[in-house]
């Protein structure tokens, strides 16, 4: 009776082990919620709560409803939040980051282990006896340790992984607005790109028009053959203008695609915007220098990584403090599968480095070193953010004088382009002068293009500079997408 007691009691032990071991496999465990400091989704971060919870599956639908249809900015940066590899890589990073910050914490906790083996060998005597022959050998070891004073590198450690953390998810904030900035350049691009076709198709038009005007007056002996002539040339460079800004749509458009996330095949159709947009006034620039200090992820993730190496600073001087450990086991030893033969221990382990050929000497220096580094680095963020801003502020500023300044060149250019129409008509004109103007005419519709998408253009890198998210309030696009 007492040997079945015996076995049960062993037998608890294992089973105990075996607990332990199923419990330690639970990788999807969050215990400490150290997971949740991560964004919950790659675009969460620049979206806001709310967002649908299946990203790609969502975008999809998104993207095969609007096959027909116009993508506005909005769509096209929620688009590509979700399917750019680099929103997905960053965000991959700042889970990472939670975890090691999760890791950090194991060390608050007792550490417990079981080992248990299994072995049949043949041992000679060297008394001189005789050889008993192979034996069975069984042995169960269940373990605890405990971290109870490392001079608070523990929690340097923890400190520092939290600030880790911190950069992590600041870094996966700057990539979301570098996608969304870049998404937006390529957009205004794409727009400029189809204005620019449209523009080119007028002008094959009128080109063709004064090619009949020039026929016709030859016809009627008004003019010399050098008249028709001279305007077949000017209708075929203006085929060649139409050929290459149709190749330019194209290669927009697979620029466009490619910063979303999707294949550079892919039709995609942007919506227009208003020709006279809203220009809004500037705040003033030193204003926009402090919220640009205040917002930008970048210098948040510099100055989390300054916390993250005064940490390490800590880490490295708790190395000069022995580590005190609790410690306590219980094992069992016999011939048997069930072994008999026990014993255990508890106690105090003192574990203090006497000496290490300096080397926590030299970890000490480097981590003051690196510690006066990011201090440094932050510093040099800061100085460019500032540049920065004050560029994107002035490009912004002349930007809006240039659409100014577009509208009246095109305003005196089709006037004069009117006149050395009708002056030809008329037979009071020349051929070089109705071909000048109407040259000076489409000069000034470029301009005046190419001003007001470089507006809206300088304004999304205006945004990104400050810090502000690019079209943050329609990014979500509800009037497609139910959450």
């Amino acid at each position: 009776m007492r040997r079945s007691e015996r076995h049960l009691r062993h037998l608890d032990v294992i089973l105990l082990g075996l607990g332990a071991i199923a419990l330690s496999g639970c990788a999807t465990l969050d215990p400490w919620r150290q997971m949740s400091r991560a964004p919950a989704s790659p675009s969460s971060a620049y979206v806001g709560p709310g967002a649908p919870a299946d990203e790609a599956e969502t975008a999809s639908s998104l993207l095969d409803e609007l096959k027909h249809d116009s993508l506005t900015l909005a769509q096209c940066i929620w688009l590509a939040l979700k399917r750019n590899p680099r929103t997905a890589g960053s965000w991959q990073t700042a889970r990472a980051a939670a975890a090691r910050a999760g890791q950090t914490r194991s060390a608050y906790f007792p550490a417990v282990g079981f080992v248990s083996g299994a072995s049949r060998g043949d041992q000679a005597e060297l008394d001189g006896k005789a050889d008993t022959g192979p034996q069975n050998t069984f042995d169960a070891l269940f373990g605890v340790r405990w971290l109870l004073f490392d001079g608070g590198g523990r929690d340097a450690r923890a400190r520092g992984a939290d600030a880790d953390l911190l950069a992590a998810n600041f870094r996966h904030n700057t990539v979301l607005q570098d996608v969304a900035l870049a998404v937006a350049e390529g957009y205004y691009d794409l727009l400029a790109a189809q204005r620019f076709r449209d523009l080119a198709v007028e002008t094959v038009r009128q080109r063709e028009y004064h090619v009949r005007i020039a026929d016709a007056r030859h016809k009627a002996g008004l003019v010399a053959r050098s008249d028709v002539l001279r305007a077949e040339t000017e209708k075929a460079d203006a085929d060649l203008a139409l050929v290459q800004a149709e190749n330019a749509v194209r290669l927009a458009r697979g620029r466009l695609a490619s910063a979303i996330g999707l294949r550079v095949s892919e039709p995609l159709e942007v919506a227009d915007i208003p020709e006279d947009a809203h220009r809004q006034e500037l705040e003033d620039v030193e204003a926009l220098l402090d919220e640009a200090a205040r917002s930008r992820p970048e210098l948040q993730a510099a100055l989390a990584q300054v916390e993250a190496q005064r940490a390490g600073v800590k880490e490295a001087e708790a190395r000069f403090w022995p580590a005190v450990s609790l410690g306590a086991d219980a094992s069992w030893a016999g011939r048997t599968f069930f072994p008999g033969q026990g014993q255990w221990g508890l106690g105090l382990d003192l574990d203090a480095a006497l000496f290490t050929g300096f080397d926590r000497t030299y970890q000490s220096h480097r981590a003051k070193a690196d510690l006066a580094r990011a201090v440094a680095d932050r510093r040099n963020v800061l100085g460019g953010v500032e540049l920065e801003v004050w560029t994107a502020y002035w490009q912004t500023i002349e930007s809006s004088q240039a659409i100014e300044a577009a509208s009246r060149f095109v305003a005196s250019a089709e006037e004069s382009a009117r006149v050395a129409e009708g002056e030809y008509k008329n037979g009071t004109g020349s051929i070089l002068g109705l071909i000048d103007a109407q040259t000076a005419r489409t000069a000034a519709r470029t301009r005046l293009i190419r001003a007001r998408l470089d507006w809206h253009t300088a304004m999304a890198r205006f945004e990104r500079a400050v810090g502000r998210t690019i079209a943050a309030s329609e990014v979500i696009a509800k009037e497609k997408v139910k959450p």
